[in-house]
């Protein structure tokens, strides 16, 4: 059976994430503040300014996630079987909807299902919320309640559409510093399923989380020095290791944070991983966003200056996943929001090409990620990010091997 796979989605409401702690996060540093926001490339271009595309482009995302997650979910299916209509003149689409006869199509591959793992980011905080503002809120844990919103969506979308074509395998978030051992351990052990089987006919198990979710920006270092902190991360390495359950960390330099800018790019730098990988060299882990830099700052080195001359990718961090890939066989990297742009997919195919045998290797281990519905900030929908992939240099056997088979290889099924 082919599936299509999108490894690195969110379905999330407005209730899930500290807003608190985004806004407390910019205080420390007003350089970080305007390195973060007005990096070229992310979300404010100078398209984005031209007239009202601003605020539709923020009313339609806000769309998506003021909605329940069941309904997340049916919306982004009814918008792969053509149920809505853009408003861009020159947008890339489907000539039939993607799903069609009772499968999702792309090039010239058909899936019989598609494979959805929504990934959960653990906003829980330990310390009171900032103490200058009038309310204030206690430490707090946000990760159980998502758990329970998540679950309860995906049976409702199960329950709704028993002839669906959606299969769920969420990730479940976990940011050790925030949890004692004791809660962190009941957690993982509660909802990370091990079996490494996929269940058929809409029938979730009951442990229905199959990966681990990082985010370093709200705190979270690859490889901490202080002991007590240490100790909890390597009890996550190890049940992911010797579990092969596979982990999906955050690595861009931009998106939701609780820390500064600067201190957030250290924890995220993939580099950071390193000392794990060598503790623990069999551990599964996907590096999202491929590694994209936003920041002039991070590009604008001898280097990277030379990789933009040869229209090759210009992140440092891109370079470091690729030296991971070689030293480490169970790093995977994935596409999700860095795919939406054409100029993305352009540098990565000219890199690929300039890459002689190492290029298969390389595709084999890059995972088809969306990033929706963050990913509404820059395109107008599900489908036009689909299409832009669609639309790369990819031939139709690196799509289907980067859409099915590197996805089964990755959750180990």
């Amino acid at each position: 059976m082919k599936y299509f796979s999108d490894c690195h989605f969110h379905a999330l409401t407005l209730n899930e994430p500290d807003f608190s702690a985004l806004i407390t996060s910019f205080y420390d540093s007003a350089s970080g503040l305007l390195a973060a926001n007005a990096a070229p490339g992310y979300i404010i271009t100078p398209q984005m300014m031209k007239g009202t595309t601003f605020l539709d482009t923020l009313s339609n995302t806000l769309m998506a996630f003021t909605r329940p997650i069941d309904e997340i979910f049916m919306m982004i299916e009814d918008d792969l079987e053509g149920l809505y209509s853009s408003k861009e003149k020159h947008a890339y689409a489907p000539i039939l909807p993607y799903i069609h006869d009772g499968k999702m199509h792309i090039r010239g591959m058909e899936a019989e299902k598609i494979i959805m793992m929504p990934l959960l980011i653990d906003f829980s905080s330990r310390f009171s919320s900032n103490e200058n503002t009038y309310y204030t809120a206690g430490a707090e844990d946000r990760i159980t309640p998502y758990v329970k919103a998540t679950i309860k969506g995906i049976k409702e979308y199960y329950r709704k559409r028993p002839n669906g074509l959606f299969e769920f395998y969420p990730f479940l978030g976990i940011n050790p510093i925030m949890h004692s051992m004791d809660s962190m351990k009941k957690l993982i052990t509660k909802h990370v399923n091990t079996s490494h089987k996929m269940h058929q006919d809409h029938q979730l198990p009951s442990k229905p989380f199959y990966g681990i979710k990082i985010y370093p920006p709200l705190s979270f270092t690859p490889w901490p020095e202080d002991e007590e902190t240490l100790g909890k991360h390597e009890w996550l390495y190890g049940f992911c290791e010797n579990n092969r359950v596979p982990i999906i960390t955050h690595t861009d330099d931009q998106g939701f944070r609780g820390t500064t800018a600067e201190d957030a790019w250290e924890r995220t730098n993939p580099a950071a991983w390193r000392p794990v990988l060598e503790h623990y060299p069999d551990l599964v882990i996907s590096f999202a966003h491929f590694g994209k830099q936003y920041s002039l700052t991070s590009r604008s080195n001898v280097k990277s200056i030379a990789q933009r001359y040869s229209h090759h990718p210009d992140s440092p961090w891109f370079y470091e996943i690729i030296s991971l890939m070689k030293d480490y066989p169970g790093v995977y990297a994935d596409l999700s929001f860095s795919g939406c742009t054409h100029e993305f997919y352009s540098s990565l195919h000219r890199y690929l090409e300039d890459s002689g045998e190492e290029r298969e290797r390389i595709v084999s281990r890059i995972l088809f990620g969306s990033d929706f519905a963050v990913n509404l900030l820059k395109v107008e929908s599900y489908t036009q990010y689909i299409s832009i992939f669609e639309h790369s240099a990819f031939t139709e056997q690196e799509m289907e091997t980067i859409l099915s088979d590197n996805m089964l290889r990755f959750m180990g099924f």
